[in-house]
């Protein structure tokens, strides 16, 4: 107990010590400057006839995190010494506040390491430790996703956002929907009815495939050719394609690779399941027996 006492007269000793009053105008100061630039500028570049608005939006994130790093420069240089003085008299704590704050560190060097790396850009769609969706919105400690799903085989916006911490970039891989940025390929799987010929499901879905897929098949083959030429890449034909493969209880299962463009993956996939089921003539299952 005499410890925690001596230990407390010391800490306010040293605040007592301080020229405050100084460093609190100086913060309050530049605290109002940070505001009236950071308003300012977004003000701007609101008003500014972008080319579009992803780069008008892109421009307004990039302007909000350096104001960011700035304010934070300007009040570590306002407060260095006393955060010295004020260091010395914290050995101790340091440890606990450096646990507590672990998850922050973390999010901020998830942050650091998207910046330098780059993995995706605004109106990306992506993956992360389970997360689809469209990046809307990115900071050092946070990414923001306008979900896909939830349903992992649904492939259409739910409306709802998604807050991913910059943490779990450290630890998980990212899945980049978006190489082409204009085209994607998208995968159809579904199982034969009992009987059916695969071969005639193979022609009836290359069919169906090939109908959908017809008046932007050339701009895919050209998107992907261009994307191998830059990035020294050999990918696969954008042509539609059937393959087969077999699960773990002995069933047949047939995968439909098919391009589509990336704003259009929802209305392109259910297109052709719409169009294979009216050809296989598949019924409507029938509503459940009402209860007692």
């Amino acid at each position: 107990m005499s410890f925690n006492w001596d230990y407390f007269n010391e800490t306010l000793a040293t605040l007592q010590t301080w020229d405050i009053h100084r460093q609190s105008i100086s913060s309050l100061g530049l605290l109002i400057a940070f505001l009236a630039f950071r308003w300012g500028v977004i003000f701007s570049i609101r008003r500014w006839s972008a080319p579009t608005f992803d780069e008008k939006r892109r421009w307004i994130l990039q302007i909000k995190n350096i104001s960011l790093i700035i304010l934070a420069a300007g009040l570590f240089g306002i407060w260095a010494t006393e955060l010295r003085a004020f260091a010395l008299s914290l050995v101790a704590v340091a440890a606990a506040v450096a646990i507590s704050t672990k998850e922050i560190l973390q999010c901020f060097m998830g942050g650091l390491w998207k910046a330098s790396v780059r993995p995706f850009e605004l109106g990306d769609r992506i993956e992360i430790a389970g997360f689809r969706g469209e990046v809307i919105d990115q900071n050092l400690l946070s990414t923001t996703l306008l979900e896909i799903g939830p349903a992992r085989e649904v492939n259409q916006l739910s409306g709802r956002q998604v807050v991913v911490p910059n943490s779990l970039f450290l630890a998980n891989p990212v899945h980049n929907q978006s190489l082409q940025q204009k085209y994607v390929l998208q995968t159809i799987r579904l199982m034969p009815s009992p009987g059916e010929d695969w071969k005639a499901l193979e022609r009836l879905l290359l069919e169906v495939a090939n109908k959908e897929c017809a008046h932007f098949l050339e701009g895919a083959r050209h998107s992907m050719a261009r994307l191998a030429l830059r990035e020294g890449l050999d990918l696969p034909r954008v042509e539609p394609r059937v393959s087969f493969q077999y699960d773990d209880l002995g069933r047949l299962h047939a995968t439909l690779r098919f391009p589509t463009p990336l704003d259009r993956v929802s209305r392109t996939e259910q297109a052709i399941i719409r169009s294979v089921l009216q050809a296989r003539g598949v019924p409507t299952p029938p509503a459940p027996a009402a209860g007692p």
